[in-house]
């Protein structure tokens, strides 16, 4: 009896065994087939593909920044006075030689007219002493402190003639009007900066990039711009690499004329991105429209040698020449990337590949 207890135990450990087995060898299964979703096959549908390979590509550094004017001037009283004239606001354009803001300064007025007076007389003596001293009336030493006195009240003259210009103040460049600091009744004092007029048409980007990439900028070489709020991409050189790296940030200046500006609508202060042509890289490029989406994962289907399609997970980096799309990771060269007749087959189905 205890015998045969003990035999159909057996047999009984031994199935539970068994089935064990079995459940490990499906789920092993089951987590190989994960690299890919299969789906409804098709077969003898033919796709056009390519063959993926590495491509030397021109690699680029970015480096954000913002447009600023080659031609920022700040205008400041040179006399003490109030301010009786200004006809200006900010974003207001400014032409070279136009009245901007006019001072009142009674003293420099008065001492205009006081050298203008004393420098009529001395010339008036002058005059006649020079005419007797040609005809031998005076002598050499009269003649010479009558010169003298003459030259000090024409420099008298002219120093209170430049302060009588500085009554009426004038932009001395093409621009805007970026900052207005008085008004009408203000009195202003010598070095007090009135206004900042800058230029819209000479324009430059700066922008502050790592200093062991120094080697790789050349003056006069052509840089990439985009802005957020200009369509399309500018085109600017390096006007300077600064020799000089921040202590901390380790960074140098890079200046990049850009030529056009107006035209292009660009504006001082506007922010963008250049990019730098530093070298090379090696890298798998496809075409962009044979990458989508799957279960909001970005892949391509691959052909494998037996024609059978696999949904391959990739990582996309930047677009190149506007068709084609760099792979991070994901591929290898030598794979076969289908990039017609996507929306026809699934994972899993049969397919026969045309290379491009």
């Amino acid at each position: 009896m205890n015998s045969s207890k003990k035999k159909s135990g057996g047999i009984f450990y031994a199935f539970l065994t068994i089935a064990a087995f079995a459940l490990i060898s499906l789920s092993l299964s089951g987590c190989a087939k994960k690299s890919y979703v299969t789906g409804t096959a098709k077969t003898g549908l033919k796709v056009k593909a390519v063959r993926t390979r590495y491509k030397l590509v021109s690699n680029y550094l970015k480096s954000p920044g913002n447009v600023n004017s080659l031609n920022n001037t700040a205008i400041s009283a040179h006399i003490m006075g109030y301010v009786v004239f200004e006809n200006v606001h900010n974003g207001q354009t400014a032409l070279k030689g136009q009245l901007l803001l006019r001072l009142s300064a009674p003293e420099i007025i008065s001492k205009y007219h006081a050298a203008k007076a004393g420098f009529l007389n001395a010339k008036k003596t002058y005059d006649r002493i020079k005419k007797l001293y040609g005809e031998n009336y005076v002598s050499k030493q009269t003649y010479d402190n009558t010169f003298m006195r003459y030259n000090v009240a024409k420099a008298d003259l002219n120093e209170a003639h430049s302060y009588l210009n500085y009554i009426n103040i004038y932009s001395p460049i093409n621009g805007v009007i970026t900052q207005k600091r008085v008004y009408i009744g203000d009195l202003v004092s010598p070095g007090e900066t009135l206004l900042t007029v800058r230029s819209i048409k000479e324009l430059e980007f700066k922008t502050y990039v790592n200093v062991k990439y120094y080697s790789k900028l050349r003056q006069n070489e052509s840089v990439e711009l985009n802005f957020t709020a200009v369509k399309g991409s500018v085109i600017g050189r390096i006007i300077s690499v600064v020799r000089s790296a921040g202590r901390y940030s380790h960074s140098i200046l890079v200046r990049i004329g850009v030529t056009g500006a107006k035209n292009l609508g660009l504006m001082p202060g506007m922010y963008g991105i250049a990019s730098f042509k530093i070298g090379s890289k090696k890298v798998i490029l496809i075409p962009k429209n044979a990458v989508l989406k799957r279960l909001g994962i970005w892949g391509v289907y691959i052909a494998t040698g037996s024609g059978e399609v696999i949904f391959q997970p990739v990582s996309k980096g930047s677009i190149y020449n506007k068709d084609f799309v760099i792979v991070l990771n994901g591929l290898v060269p030598g794979m076969t990337v289908i990039t017609s007749n996507l929306n026809e087959i699934t994972a899993g189905s049969r397919v026969t590949p045309k290379l491009n």
